[in-house]
């Protein structure tokens, strides 16, 4: 499985349709939480470029605090 031999510290789904598939046929295998972020489809209007910058720059900080923090998945 790619998550015991990856160093990969966090999983994030790109808007809710991808977080509901990753609930249901991802999840139950891995047990790894997801944090799901606004879409970057063209279809989601209702998020301006500096907002969906604002939250996909969660991505930098959490991965910078990972790293400094020495978290890491047993």
């Amino acid at each position: 499985e790619i998550l015991q031999t990856a160093s990969i510290r966090q999983i994030f789904t790109n808007g809710g349709t991808a977080d509901r598939l990753y609930k249901k046929y991802c999840f139950p295998q891995t047990q790894q939480k997801a944090i799901c972020l606004p879409s970057t489809s063209p279809a989601n209007a209702a998020w301006s470029k500096k907002r969906l910058l604002t939250k996909w720059n969660q991505i930098v900080l959490i991965s910078n605090k990972n790293q400094h923090t020495g978290f890491h998945r047993p």
